[in-house]
C-alpha cells in the first residue's frame, strides 16, 4: 500500500500535466506547498518505484502504473467531496481538505459503495470530472474563461482551484457551474466584463483562468434549469440535484431512496394533492410540500 505522500505527489504530478509536460520541480514544491529539496528525494523515490518518469532540468511525468495509481486518488477524492456536500450537507468551499484526509483512508470495497450511494456521479461539487473506477475520464470539451471572446455565451463547468476564499467569492458571484455568461468585453490585462442575469460583472484574468466553461448554443439554457421536483409534468424525467429544508428533508429524501443523481420519473402530477414518483424502479407517494422540497434538472426538456 503507498503512503500518503506517494498519493498527494501522483495526484500533483497528474493534475499539473494538464497545462505542464513535463512538470517542473518548481511548480509541484508550489503545488504541494514544499521545499525543492523535499521534492527532488520524493522525485527518486517515484522514479526507483516506477511510478514516474524523470528528465534532469525539464521535470517528470507519469508512467503508465503511476497514471492508474493518481487516478484512483482522484477519483476518491471526488467522490468523498461529492458525499460531504450531497449526503452530508457541508458547503462546497469546506469540502477539499476533509476529501484530502479520507481519499487514502478508503479500500475499492468502499469506493464502489460510495460510488453507488452517489449514483455514479460524474463531476465533484465544483464541477471537476470523476474518474470510473477503471481510469478513464469523461471528455470535457472545456476551456478557460480567459480563452473565450467577445460575444460568446458560455456555462461555467468546473472550478480547478479549490480554494476556500475562491469558492467563496465565485458562489458570491452567482458563477458556479451551470451558471451562463455572456462575455461583453475583453481588456488587454485579460480583465473580463460579463453579463449575469441581466447584471454586469468583472472578472480578473487569473480568476477567469481557474472557470472551466464550455460555449452554448441559443435556447440549451434551459436544459440545466434547476426546478422544484413537483413542476415536472406527468410523463417527465428528471436528475436529483439538491434539497431544501435541513437535515429531516435530508434523512426522509435518503430513506426513500431520492439520492442525488438520481433519476427522477414523474408518473402522476395533478397540480395538486399528493404526486406520484418513480426513483430506482420504485414508485413513491408524497406531498407536494415535499416534491417542491426535492431540486432536479429536467432531462431532454424538449420532448
Amino acid at each position: 500500500m503507498r503512503s500518503e505522500r506517494v498519493e498527494e505527489y501522483l495526484e500533483a504530478i497528474s493534475k499539473r500535466q494538464k497545462t505542464e509536460m513535463p512538470v517542473s520541480t518548481s511548480s509541484l514544491a508550489a503545488d504541494l506547498g514544499v521545499s525543492l529539496p523535499a521534492v527532488t528525494d520524493m522525485i527518486r523515490r517515484l522514479e526507483a518505484e516506477g511510478l514516474i518518469n524523470y528528465e534532469p532540468n525539464r521535470g517528470v511525468s507519469l508512467t503508465a502504473e503511476g497514471s492508474r495509481a493518481a487516478l484512483t486518488t482522484i477519483r476518491r477524492h471526488r467522490l468523498w467531496e461529492r458525499f460531504l456536500t450531497d449526503i452530508l450537507g457541508l458547503r462546497w468551499d469546506k469540502v477539499h481538505d476533509a476529501a484530502c484526509r479520507l481519499e487514502h483512508a478508503i479500500s475499492p470495497d468502499m469506493e464502489e459503495s460510495l460510488a453507488s450511494l452517489l449514483s455514479y456521479t460524474d463531476t465533484c461539487p465544483h464541477g471537476n470530472p470523476i474518474p470510473d473506477k477503471n481510469g478513464h475520464v469523461k471528455d470535457q470539451d472545456v476551456r478557460p474563461l480567459s480563452e473565450f471572446e467577445v460575444g460568446q455565451k458560455v456555462r461555467i463547468s468546473a472550478v480547478v482551484k479549490e480554494d476556500g476564499r475562491l469558492l467563496r467569492k465565485i458562489e458570491k458571484w452567482g458563477l458556479k457551474p451551470k451558471a451562463i455568461v455572456k462575455i461583453k468585453r475583453k481588456d488587454d490585462d485579460g480583465t473580463l466584463e460579463l453579463k449575469l442575469d441581466g447584471q454586469k460583472l468583472l472578472l480578473d484574468k487569473t480568476t477567469a483562468d481557474y472557470l472551466m466553461a464550455i460555449c452554448v448554443s441559443p435556447g440549451e439554457e434551459a436544459a440545466d434549469e434547476e426546478i422544484p421536483m413537483s413542476k415536472l409534468q406527468t410523463g417527465e424525467f428528471g436528475v436529483l440535484k439538491s434539497y431544501t429544508g435541513g437535515k429531516e428533508m435530508l434523512g426522509r429524501c435518503l430513506s426513500m431512496g431520492f439520492t442525488p443523481g438520481s433519476t427522477v420519473k414523474m408518473v402522476e402530477n395533478f397540480g395538486r394533492g399528493p404526486v406520484l414518483a418513480k426513483v430506482h424502479d420504485v414508485e413513491v407517494a408524497l406531498g407536494q410540500g415535499m416534491a417542491a422540497r426535492i431540486i432536479v434538472t429536467r432531462m431532454n426538456p424538449q420532448c
